[in-house]
């Protein structure tokens, strides 16, 4: 009974958690390539900085499992790495009003946002095997909807204010990018304290259930784990490759304002903040691998799309498709780990799975920012959109290969896939019409 009081009090601090994180990510993420192409960085510059902070964190990945055995304490670790990451925000701020001097900027902006990533390492897989603890199994698919729906909500507006400051302080973007990294670094300490007043649930220590990544990666031919593993850090590197252009290709190419530019960015958000109960509800019926796969197959479609208009209301669209998208992968990605793994491996397994992503993540962001540059110009207006359409294609080529090797993990409800597919699609009726069309004309010429 205690330990239930508990749980419900640390779901209702890490929502507040969550929520000023939220603000932290709406008014970060989608404007450190801005703030990148206000420091005037090429496009090799923009791939490295969307890669190589990637990169450098990823090995502070593989520790965390040892040290909060070490520490005996997950809560305590995660706080403090928050505390630093949103000190990191706070110094980029103060790099505004250095712009007009002549010093290697974006090379401190990199550095930055490197010890930002590294903090961010720590604390990431540890506060997911902290909430998997935290929330009861069978509503991880409801619970992580409802909380994603909540913050998808608060990064909107963050994110939608973000823009706005930047739109309305346009003439002294100085000030613009000091304010929005201001408020992010501030809303990560509030972040921070919130983390603390959660309880601190007891982790499972088996000394013999450690193992190395190599072990890990090893047991790729007959692991489960292992190939979902291989196949999310495969789309991911797939995507990555094009993935920090496209708000080169919008602010440069397109001549996109900030205004416009957040209209493009607040339309994933919003997409993704109202499918997520249907996914989570999909998840919990069918399975997270299935919905997983499902997702999977919608995301090639993403970046082929964009090749095909420059209208600001077309890419407006795009991009709520997109969210639409990634919320029902990144939601199944997350609770299928909490499925297919045990209480005491969970934190080495998430540590070890985000290593695996963010190599993959550096090295198509690498490869995207050399490619970049030296691609055929396809399309008549823009490089980029090579690059673009490559990624598409290695997007498709990764379900192809990769999308059937792992399987789920957990007893759930049987479905056909075409009726699953139209029920994502939001045709089910019309399948059903279709049908019922089908077996009167057969019936009749019978």
């Amino acid at each position: 009974m205690v330990l239930e009081k508990e749980r419900e009090k640390s779901l209702k601090y890490s929502l507040w958690d969550g929520i000023f994180a939220s603000i932290t990510a709406g008014f970060s993420q989608n404007y450190f390539t801005p703030f990148a192409l206000f420091l005037k960085a090429s496009n090799f510059a923009i791939g490295l900085l969307n890669s190589l902070p990637q990169f450098i964190s990823a090995f502070f990945y593989i520790p965390v499992a040892d040290i909060v055995e070490k520490l005996k304490s997950r809560k305590k670790v995660i706080a403090n790495a928050v505390y630093l990451q949103a000190l990191t925000f706070i110094l980029i701020a103060f790099l505004s009003f250095l712009v007009n001097y002549k010093i290697q900027l974006f090379a401190i902006f990199l550095i930055l946002l490197i010890l930002n990533n590294i903090f961010n390492a720590f604390a990431t897989p540890i506060w997911q095997s902290l909430m998997s603890d935290t929330v009861e199994k069978e509503r991880y698919g409801r619970y992580f909807a409802y909380r994603g729906r909540i913050l998808g909500f608060v990064t909107l507006v963050a994110n939608f204010l973000c823009g706005f400051f930047l739109y309305l302080l346009s003439k002294n973007k100085i000030l613009g990018f000091f304010l929005i990294f201001i408020i992010a670094g501030l809303s990560r300490f509030i972040s921070g304290y919130f983390i603390n007043l959660m309880y601190d649930f007891p982790i499972k220590i088996v000394p013999e259930k450690r193992f190395s990544y190599y072990s890990f990666i090893k047991r790729l031919p007959e692991s489960n784990f292992v190939k979902f593993t291989l196949y999310v850090s495969l789309m991911n590197f797939a995507t990555y490759i094009a993935a920090p252009f496209f708000a080169v290709y919008m602010l440069k190419d397109l001549n996109f304002s900030y205004a416009t530019y957040t209209l493009v960015t607040t339309a994933s958000t919003l997409a993704s903040l109202f499918s997520l109960p249907l996914w989570g509800s999909l998840a919990d019926r069918y399975g997270n691998a299935r919905i997983l796969k499902i997702s999977g197959l919608l995301i090639p479609l993403i970046p082929l799309l964009w090749l095909l208009s420059k209208s600001p209301i077309y890419i407006i669209l795009i991009n709520a498709y997109a969210g639409y998208s990634w919320a029902g992968f990144n939601l199944c990605a997350l609770n299928f780990i909490f499925d297919a793994t045990s209480q005491e491996v969970r934190t080495r397994c998430l540590g070890y799975f985000n290593f695996t992503n963010s190599i993959a993540l550096f090295i198509g962001g690498i490869l995207g920012g050399y490619l970049a540059n030296r691609l055929p110009i396809i399309f008549s207006h823009s490089r980029l959109l090579t690059l673009i359409l490559l990624s598409g294609i290695l997007r498709i080529l990764v379900n192809i290969i990769l999308a059937n090797k792992f399987q789920e993990v957990r007893k759930t409800e049987k479905i056909e896939e075409k009726e699953l597919l139209a029920i994502v699609l939001g045709i089910r009726p019309l399948l059903n019409l279709s049908e019922e069309l089908f077996f009167f004309f057969k019936k009749k010429d019978n």
